[in-house]
């Protein structure tokens, strides 16, 4: 009798499962490693910089989404995004605030006169909406009348034809 199958080595299942999830691992790692071997230093999307994901942050996000404006505002929301840009650019650039809207608008007071006659017609137009002036009119009781004698006249003329 041979001793050899003494001889022959074992291996258990959680030996087997880990060694499958080493694996794993390293072809991870090797994935990782290709993905930043693709991203070049010279890499023009912000996003994908330092590993990144290639999106935003979501708490970009949440900011991004705001109140829907109304079409023919009277230029009141692009007056409103222009204060706000005009806002991140005196932040970014550490200048005046006053300083950037003199550039683009003159004044400060020209931009406040702008952005008061543009909330004003807004506003009027939004009571016109809300005040029901554009509904449909109901007829009175004459115009009624008229309206029924004329379809009365269209059916005889159509039978007269007849």
């Amino acid at each position: 009798m041979n001793l050899d199958f003494m001889s022959l080595k074992t291996t258990s299942a959680a030996a087997v499962r880990g060694e499958r999830h080493k694996e794993k691992i390293l072809e991870r790692q090797k994935a990782q490693e290709l993905e930043q071997a693709m991203l070049s230093e010279r890499e023009l999307n912000p996003y994908w910089k330092d590993g990144g994901t290639g999106l935003p942050p979501e708490k970009d996000e949440a900011a991004s989404v705001k109140k829907v404006t109304v079409v023919e505002d009277a230029g009141l929301s692009w007056l409103r995004k222009s204060y706000q840009r005009m806002k991140e650019q005196a932040e970014r650039e550490k200048r005046n605030f006053e300083e950037i809207v003199a550039e683009r608008y003159g004044s400060m007071e020209a931009f406040q006169s702008r952005l008061a006659e543009a909330e004003k017609v807004a506003s009027r137009k939004e009571n016109n909406y809300s005040s029901g002036r554009w509904k449909k009119t109901d007829y009175s009781e004459s115009e009624r009348e008229k309206k029924e004698q004329h379809v009365k006249k269209e059916t005889r003329d159509e039978g007269d034809r007849n």
